[in-house]
């Protein structure tokens, strides 16, 4: 009986499957298109090309960095009697504000006694003009006792030719003169001397002057002082500490101007280099503004080496998100940085100056919703840097999905497909950026941005808006 079973089971399931076969197995009508039926049109999406746009935007990331850090060190040494409160890692400090104070007593010691030793050589001095004084008045005296002797041994010389004075008279009266011109000339030589002892004493004045001037120099530089505008980076001496001449105190980050590295890739840079032009008519280098050679005196002016790959100084747009808000900073390029490309991400190191960190503006594109604004750019930030480009050629604007591989373009020309081939010159976001010379493109063509399964020139379009009317 149950082998009976087993075969009346196995008939009912082969019955089945064969019913269901029948029923699902059937396949499915598929409409088909004739493909030289030239009055079926394909279905595609267009949208407008607009004409008219040089302009764009560079963009690349970057990071703030500090435009330099100055380093203050001590410039006498001594012990720290007095580190101030504000002398601290983070805190802003303003040009002049006093961080240090180093003690002076050595210093003040050595004012003192080079005050000394200078009245010291003044007194000198002073001893020296009079001696010269008197040294003059007595030269005064020899010379009219000189006169008087000579003029007395011309008188016996004379009697002596008339035969009324004697020989030894006539010797007396030449050894009177010869020592009152030998007392002239020693109070002569006395006051040259004296002279040059007063030079002498005038260039130690001198010295000791300039030692006082510098001991003062140093009394003054036991206070160290802020030497600009800036934020501590670091304090590694405290009070109490002894400080040598040169040693470190503080690192003091210079915040009136700002730097943002970042990283062009080669089309980029070319885009930036293009701008040379540009930038030279806005600073009205061009040359109708050039004075003539003719007019200007020849001046011999050292020749500065010439930066064969130097940037021009093109308008930049700093953007930092900050609580869901766009903070914006002007800067402009300023140099490359470094030897060459990167070797590891072969881009070419910028730098991007921005001259005032602490001027800035929003983006309000939400509508004046409650915002916060960042009081300065500061070091650390990762940013958004948007480099201003005008193209010197004509550009045309495209949707982004209408560039299809190999830079080629569909366009819908009277219902009928066209192939473009494109200079595709930089894409930002949705749009596209082409060349509009050699393109074969026009502003208000349509573009195809749909995707087809086949593509060739001549192909019947219609435009899926025109299909739900």
């Amino acid at each position: 009986m149950k082998p009976v079973v087993n075969v009346v089971v196995s008939i009912l399931i082969l019955a089945t499957g064969v019913a269901g076969l029948r029923f699902f197995g059937q396949k499915p009508d598929v409409p088909t298109q004739n493909a030289d039926d030239g009055d079926v049109a394909t279905i595609v999406e267009t949208k407008e090309v607009i004409g008219g746009r040089k302009h764009f935007y560079v963009k690349t990331d970057g990071e703030a960095a500090t435009y330099r850090v100055v380093t203050v060190g001590a410039e006498v040494e001594g012990r720290i009697t007095h580190k101030s409160d504000r002398a601290r890692g983070g805190t802003f400090v303003g040009k002049g504000e006093v961080l240090f104070e180093i003690d002076p007593t050595n210093y003040l010691l050595e004012v003192r006694r080079l005050c000394a030793e200078l009245q010291q050589v003044r007194e000198e001095i002073t001893a020296v003009s009079i001696d010269a004084g008197n040294t003059k008045a007595l030269i005064k005296l020899a010379e009219e006792d000189w006169l008087l002797q000579k003029k007395h041994l011309e008188r016996m010389q004379s009697l002596l030719k008339r035969k009324t004075a004697n020989e030894t008279e006539v010797e007396s009266a030449m050894k009177l003169e010869l020592t009152a011109r030998n007392s002239l000339q020693t109070l002569r030589n006395q006051l040259m001397t004296l002279g040059q002892q007063r030079k002498t004493r005038e260039a130690t004045k001198a010295l000791f002057e300039a030692q006082l001037e510098r001991a003062k120099v140093d009394v003054e530089r036991c206070t160290v002082k802020s030497l600009l505008d800036g934020r501590i980076v670091d304090d590694p001496i405290e009070e109490g500490d002894y400080a040598k001449s040169g040693d470190v105190l503080v690192h003091i980050s210079d915040g009136s101007r700002m730097e943002v590295k970042c990283q062009l890739r080669s089309e980029e840079l070319a885009w930036v280099w293009s701008q040379r032009k540009q930038v030279g008519e806005q600073h009205g280098n061009s040359v109708e503004n050039v004075t003539p050679v003719a007019s200007v005196e020849p001046v011999d002016l050292p020749q500065l080496p010439h930066d064969p790959v130097d940037l021009p100084q093109v308008p930049c747009e700093i953007a930092f998100v900050f609580e869901g808000v766009e903070t914006i900073w002007d800067g402009y390029t300023s140099r490359l940085e470094g030897t060459g490309i990167d070797r590891d991400t072969r881009t070419f190191p910028c730098r991007i100056l921005v001259e005032e960190p602490q001027k800035s503006r929003i983006n309000d594109s939400d509508g004046g919703r409650a915002t916060i604004r960042l009081p300065k750019l500061l070091s650390g930030m990762h940013v958004a840097v948007r480099i201003s480009i005008a193209s010197p050629v004509p550009l045309l604007l495209l949707p982004v999905e209408a560039v299809r591989p190999g830079e080629q373009i569909w366009v819908d020309r009277d219902g009928r497909l066209e192939i473009r081939e494109i200079s595709l010159v930089h894409t930002e976001g949705p749009a596209a950026f082409v060349r509009a010379a050699g393109s074969g493109l026009q502003a208000g063509d349509q573009v195809i941005v749909s995707p087809l399964a086949v593509a060739k020139k001549g192909l019947l379009l219609q435009r899926a808006k025109e299909s739900t009317e």
